[in-house]
Parts: structure tokens; C-alpha cells; sequence
């Protein structure tokens, strides 16, 4: 059977995206198939309209928009401090806040495997990036997602809910490497503990990335319900012109694990360590003290 980019389905919030996305999987398609079959031409028509990279917020869906008496600072428009001379918020740039009526988690298509590079967005940045209406929106859609996370951690946890109910098999994700913080793995903690339990199968808990000009450090994980992990760690870092060239001179090096824990590490789970129960009523600090024979 020909693989063609018709079994590639994909989520794009931005029109001009959804449309470089179709015209990637094209190119890459046609380089595959003259790499492969190097005397043969594709079938024809080369280029078919399949519809398959729909332009739609990928972790939220609305039923309507209401206005609301709240406003908000445009996130944008700054004035100069009368005594600092710094660039402040302009308290009068104001902008309306819309409430999102009837906000639900957007339902994926069917899908053998999940792979992803979800939008970098710190907890802290969602109500302005976003807007309060939908940040609202969206914590209000995921009652078992902590208020606490970053925007790619609803992609995780939709991605993990896609595998553990057997609709996919595996899942694989470009995220911030917050990923295993504390505030942030409550919703890997989730997905591998009760019934039919997630596990991590792969991990790079620290690779260096190019967003938008900007070094940043990310996580890469996969996730299964059977398998032999594998945990990896960037042993050597290099630079060049282009973010292209700076990734070509990564070297990673891994191995394969029992077990990656929720904090993507390995062997003793010290994420998960609690306080010793003979601790529990000591009045104040640990002291010591020397024996002295008599």
C-alpha cells in the first residue's frame, strides 16, 4: 500500500499554517516516493485535495462568544513613568474580555499515532497571550488539568487520555522542559497511576530549540501503554549559522531503563519520596549530640 500525505491528519488554529502544513506533506511525500522509486512517476493526479489538515483550535471548542462588563489591558500599549522614565502599562488601553459560552475539549480525529509540537506557553502568559475569556474557558473544559500548567501540557494530557482508552497507540510530543517540574507533572502523575496506566517508553528531558528566534530548552516524550523505555540525555551542544546546523551538531547518547519516572528520570524515584513517618511530630530542627561513655 502507498503511504500518501491522505493518512497524515492534522490541527491547525491558523489558516496560513494549516496550508504551509498541506504543502510540506506534499513536497516530503513526492521527495519520499522519487527516493524510493527512482524510475517510476506518482500516480496521477500528483496532487489531490484531501482535506486533511483542518484549520481548528486543537484543545478547545465553543459554542458561541458573550460580551462581559470586564476589561483588561491590551497586553500591548505602554506609557512612560512619570518619575522612572520606564515603559509602563497603559492603564487606559482597554480591551473587552469575551466569555466563551459552553467551552468543551476539542474532539481529535482517530489516529494510529500522535505526534506534536504544541504552542510554548507559560502558565503566566496565557491571559494575555490567549485572552481571559479563553484561558478561563479552558480550565473550566479540563476539570483534571491543574490550573498550574503550561498551554502544551492540555496537548499531553489529551494525547495520554487518546492512548489509555486504546483509540492510539502511541503518542509522541515536543514540549517545554518544565514538563517535569513539579507544578507541571501532576498530569504525567495522572496518566501513569490507576487503571490501565500510562507508560513513558522515550524521553530527552533536556534538548536544546529554536521558537521564534529564541534559544529555549525542551522535553521530548513518548507515550505508550507496552514497551522498553529508553532515556536519553544531550551529551555535546555545538553552534552554527542557522538553528538547522545547531541541531545537526547535537549528539545524544541513552539507554535503556526499567522504568522513567514522572520527573523523566530514571532508578530511585526521589520525585515521590515523602517524610519519614518518625518525622511526622518533631517540634523543630534535627539536632545532634555526642555520646559520652561513662
Amino acid at each position: 500500500m502507498l503511504v500518501t500525505p491522505g493518512q497524515f491528519i492534522g490541527l491547525e488554529v491558523k489558516p496560513w499554517a494549516a496550508a504551509i502544513t498541506d504543502l510540506v506533506l506534499w513536497i516530503s511525500h513526492l521527495q519520499w516516493f522519487h527516493r524510493l522509486h527512482p524510475d517510476m512517476n506518482p500516480p496521477e493526479p500528483v496532487l489531490q485535495a484531501y482535506g486533511n489538515i483542518q484549520c481548528r483550535d486543537a484543545v478547545l471548542t465553543w459554542s458561541g462568544t458573550k460580551a462581559t462588563d470586564r476589561s483588561r489591558w491590551d497586553g500591548r500599549t505602554f506609557r512612560v513613568h512619570p518619575v522612572t522614565g520606564n515603559d509602563v502599562p497603559d492603564e487606559s488601553a482597554q480591551v473587552p474580555v469575551t466569555e466563551l459560552v459552553n467551552p468543551r475539549p476539542a474532539a481529535w480525529p482517530e489516529a494510529d499515532f500522535i505526534v506534536g509540537n504544541p504552542p510554548f506557553l507559560g502558565n503566566a502568559r496565557m491571559r494575555d497571550a490567549l485572552g481571559d475569556g479563553y484561558a478561563e474557558a479552558l480550565r473550566a473544559a479540563y476539570p483534571d488539568v491543574p490550573d498550574t500548567v503550561d498551554f502544551v501540557l492540555y496537548w499531553w494530557h489529551k494525547a495520554s487520555e487518546a492512548v489509555r482508552s486504546g483509540r492510539t497507540r502511541r503518542f509522541g510530543l515536543i514540549t517545554t522542559n518544565s514538563l517535569r517540574q513539579v507544578r507541571q507533572r501532576g498530569v504525567i502523575t495522572h496518566h501513569t497511576s490507576g487503571r490501565n496506566p500510562l507508560k513513558l517508553l522515550w524521553a530527552i528531558t533536556d534538548h536544546p530549540w529554536t521558537d521564534d528566534g529564541a534559544a529555549v530548552r525542551i522535553a521530548m516524550t513518548v507515550g505508550g501503554l507496552e514497551g522498553q523505555p529508553w532515556l536519553g540525555r544531550v551529551v555535546v551542544e555545538g553552534s552554527g549559522p542557522t538553528p538547522e546546523m545547531e541541531a545537526q551538531s547535537v549528539k545524544v547518547e541513552g539507554q535503556a531503563v526499567d522504568l522513567i519516572n514522572d520527573d523523566l528520570s530514571a532508578g530511585a524515584n526521589v520525585a515521590d519520596t515523602t517524610t519519614l513517618k518518625a518525622n511526622e511530630d518533631w517540634p523543630g530542627p534535627v539536632c545532634s549530640s555526642t555520646a559520652r561513655a561513662s
